[in-house]
């Protein structure tokens, strides 16, 4: 019985010990201020905001750039990612167009929604703006103009159900 008590009290008093929290380095490090919290960037289509990652609560009126959590190395730079292509107006010939990259954008997933945006096939060039490099929903939903499609990496998933459905009643 006091081996037990002496275990629970030994655990009690680890459990008690500094946080530790992903640094701007990356590395994981004791918090050694007393802190209960961790603080790190905020995950957006485009990437992630500047925030650096550390021991401690977020600076006041940062919640769009900072984001806490409680529990140990839980502030780390993790989303999964996705492609899209953004495009550029380009005139040939007096003739101008909405061209694609040629290389697609690294998009960073935050919902399970993940989604580009485009120029509709009829878009003039003042009648879409790229947002994102083109990650993430039109940034208007009620433009005509702006075309919001899942993304490459989700299209080709669901490619690949169907396919292995149709393989299966064969």
């Amino acid at each position: 019985m006091k081996v037990l008590i002496l275990c629970a009290l030994v655990a009690f008093a680890l459990a008690e010990g500094e946080l530790s929290c992903l640094g701007a380095d990356g590395d994981a490090a004791a918090c050694t201020g007393g802190e209960t919290v961790c603080k790190g960037p905020v995950v957006t289509v485009a990437g992630y905001t500047a925030q650096e990652q550390g021991c401690g609560p977020c600076d006041e009126n940062t919640a769009a750039t900072c984001q806490e959590c409680d529990t140990a190395d839980c502030n780390t730079k993790d989303a999964a990612t996705y492609q899209c292509y953004d495009y550029t107006w380009v005139v040939t010939d007096d003739v101008g167009a909405w061209t694609k990259a040629d290389s697609a954008t690294t998009c960073y997933s935050v919902s399970d929604n993940d989604q580009c945006n485009a120029p509709a096939a009829d878009a003039g060039e003042n009648d879409w703006t790229s947002s994102n490099g083109g990650c993430g929903a039109c940034a208007d939903a009620n433009n005509a103009m702006c075309i919001t499609s899942a993304s490459t990496t989700a299209f080709l998933s669901s490619l690949i159900a169907l396919v292995a459905a149709f393989y299966t009643l064969m």
